[in-house]
């Protein structure tokens, strides 16, 4: 008989592509996979596309808020943790995996209380929340990168399973292709500070959906009047095949494609995360000179040149070197296993 798991994940992108990946390897082993998520979510609108069962329950955010926005998000909590347990007695999961999220905090506590194994996946090297929490009752924790859990809970690290097939990639011997991501929405400064570089260097600019009029406009007067310009990539295999360098924000999921791909960036994360988790997984990389870190407010033109001219034949064998101890070999497959097994 087909085993039965319930995934459970929203919010962000971070959380819902993973999971997606988890998903799409489940399902190739015969599982039947359905989804439990927040409604009118990102998740909501994406996770049926992909041809998933989704439940979208009752969710809110309580970090932050205010009394009456604390009162009215634990309503509807309640309703949420009833709804998800009306989805447990009616599916009867073997297993569930929680990526984040807090319809996975309701899923959670709702697979305690049917004594149904419990696993929980962070993205970030900073757990959230949620995933903090279910940590200390899960039975088992996966981590994308080292040290991310409490050492007194029972962890492995397996990286951040991606949606694409990264293409076999040897290291630059210079730079000539890079690459800007600035994420779906973009990166303000990013999108400004890049066009205004000198180094000669080919660019494929990816400005996200609300700046790609303005990004236009400052390379039609920049010095890289050619440079190819997107509001959004989606052939990234591609994308990260043809750079030499990416410049970028440090998501866990952007920094967990580079390492995927072999790829070097500069990394420049965005200063008001929460937590500061951003500037941490950028550091993950460029503390083990597996990345180039640049914090947003020392970003000019000049310093990007700066480091492009210092990226040898020799440092980019390194750097490239030190990406590849980084990787872990199909993060989907070792999860899939352990939920299925």
């Amino acid at each position: 008989m087909s085993k039965k798991i319930l995934i459970m994940a929203g919010g962000t992108g971070g959380h819902i592509f993973p999971a997606l990946s988890i998903a799409k390897e489940l399902t190739k082993r015969g599982a039947i996979v359905q989804w439990l998520g927040g409604r009118d979510s990102m998740e909501s609108d994406l996770v049926p596309s992909y041809n998933i069962k989704f439940h979208g329950v009752f969710t809110s955010g309580i970090r932050g808020k205010k009394l009456l926005f604390i009162l009215r998000a634990l309503l509807f909590l309640v309703f949420g943790f009833i709804q998800t347990l009306a989805l447990f007695l009616k599916y009867r999961p073997n297993a569930v995996i929680g990526m984040g999220g807090y319809a996975s905090g309701i899923g959670g506590l709702v697979a305690k209380i049917f004594f149904v194994p419990l696993f929980i996946h962070e993205q970030n090297t900073i757990p959230g929340s949620t995933n903090k929490l279910l940590s200390k009752i899960s039975t088992l924790n996966f981590q994308a990168f080292d040290h991310s859990f409490d050492e007194r809970v029972q962890v492995i690290t397996t990286g951040n399973p991606i949606l694409f097939s990264p293409h076999p990639k040897k290291p630059p011997t210079e730079v000539k292709n890079v690459l800007i991501l600035g994420g779906s929405l973009g990166a303000k400064k990013i999108n400004e500070i890049i066009p205004m570089i000198k180094s000669p260097v080919n660019i494929w600019h990816q400005t996200g959906k609300n700046h790609f009029d303005e990004v236009k406009s400052f390379y039609s007067r920049s010095g890289h009047p050619q440079a190819k310009i997107d509001s959004f990539i989606s052939n990234m295999e591609d994308a990260y095949a043809w750079a030499d360098l990416v410049i970028c924000r440090a998501g866990a999921m952007t920094v967990s494609e580079l390492i995927a791909s072999n790829t070097i960036a500069i990394l420049i994360p965005f200063p008001y995360a929460i937590d500061n988790h951003q500037t941490i997984n950028a550091q993950y990389l460029s503390k083990q000179e597996a990345g180039i870190l640049i914090d947003e407010k020392n970003l000019t033109p000049e310093a990007i040149d700066d480091e492009i001219s210092q990226l040898s034949k020799e440092k980019l064998k390194k750097l490239s070197k030190n990406l590849g101890l980084l990787k872990v070999q199909y993060p989907e497959r070792l999860i899939a296993d352990y939920l299925l097994n």
